[in-house]
This record gives C-alpha cells, structure tokens and sequence, in this order.
C-alpha cells in the first residue's frame, strides 16, 4: 500500500481527508503491521470523528488505500525503502503523487460509524453498547411458552397414533384353519 488516508463521504476523491500514511511517513496513531512483504497489508488508526460532525450524533468514514498490484514474487521489491532522509523528506509532502499508475488501485472501505460518546460501532450496532441484544418480555415468553407445549402434545398424539396403528395390525398375514390343496 503506498497511501491509505479517511474521508467523511465515500468518494476517494473527497478534499476533506485525514492521511493515515503516505509510503514512509505515517500518523502517530497508526500502527503498520504489514505492508509489502506478501500480498496483504496491516494497519490499525484509532477511530475519529472529522471536525464536521462535531455537532452530529454519529459520524462516518471512509477508508481509502492506493494499493499496488503485485504477484506475490515481487511484492517484496514494490516496498518503500525508507532511510532517515527519505522520512524528514516524506514529512514535507502534502499530497499523494502516483510513482507508476500503470499498477495502482484504490480501495475503499466503510463507512465505520462513530457515535458523540466515540464508541465505534458498525451499523448493526447502533444501540447502547451494554444493552444486551434481545429481552424476553412476557407476551414473547408465553408465545415461546406455548408452541413448546403444542409441540410436545404433536408429538405425543404422534406417538400414540403409532401404537395404536402396531396394535390393529394382523401379526401374522397367514390365515389359520382352511387347507387348499393347490399349495400342497
């Protein structure tokens, strides 16, 4: 990955964004795990909220990273050789300038939705995070309470209805008493 950076709104080309590492110069927040070795790349930020939803309930971003496509032989070479003078120099760089454009791709994620109280959530999460995620009122309760009770009353009918069906049954299909001599 040569530059991954946030933007509140899905669009990669959004000029409001948050550059969380630009080759060898990243945030103090974020932590590159892998990037370069093999054909996946790591990273971890701390969530944020931009300064435009400060005074929103909730706020959204967007992960966005310019990758390079590589085979997994020659990832390795496409990995940014950083020196100490590389570094100082990458800190005066604002903005993001494809080397070779030819194998580059952006990828995009998200949104992560923060709440005011900076908890992260997805949006499957938006109520309160302690709250467990079903409560078992009293009309449910006995709804739950008497399909078991029908169940098992089906099944015991099922059950008698299959003894009494083995009781009619003839148990031996051989009639007793009359001799034909045809099957003698």
């Amino acid at each position: 990955m040569d530059y991954c950076y946030t933007t509140p709104s899905g669009n990669p080309n959004d000029d409001i964004r948050y550059d969380l590492f630009l080759s060898c110069d990243k945030d103090p927040q974020t932590t590159v795990i892998e990037n370069g070795r093999s054909q996946q790349g790591r990273f971890s930020f701390e969530v944020f909220r931009f300064v435009k939803h400060k005074n929103q309930k909730m706020s959204t971003v967007f992960l966005h990273c310019v990758t390079k496509l590589c085979r997994a032989d020659d990832c390795p070479f496409l990995m940014p050789t950083c020196s100490h003078r590389e570094r100082r120099d990458a800190g005066r760089r604002t903005t993001w300038r494809p080397q070779s454009t030819s194998g580059n791709a952006i990828l995009s994620a998200g949104p992560i939705i923060t709440r005011s109280d900076e908890t992260p959530t997805n949006n499957s999460q938006l109520g309160t995070p302690n709250e467990p995620p079903f409560q078992l009122n009293a009309i449910t309760s006995a709804l739950i309470s008497g399909m078991v009770i029908l169940g098992a009353m089906s099944f015991s009918l099922l059950l008698c209805s299959l003894v009494l069906l083995r009781r009619k049954a003839p148990t031996s299909l051989v009639l007793n008493g009359i001799r034909n001599p045809v099957f003698d």
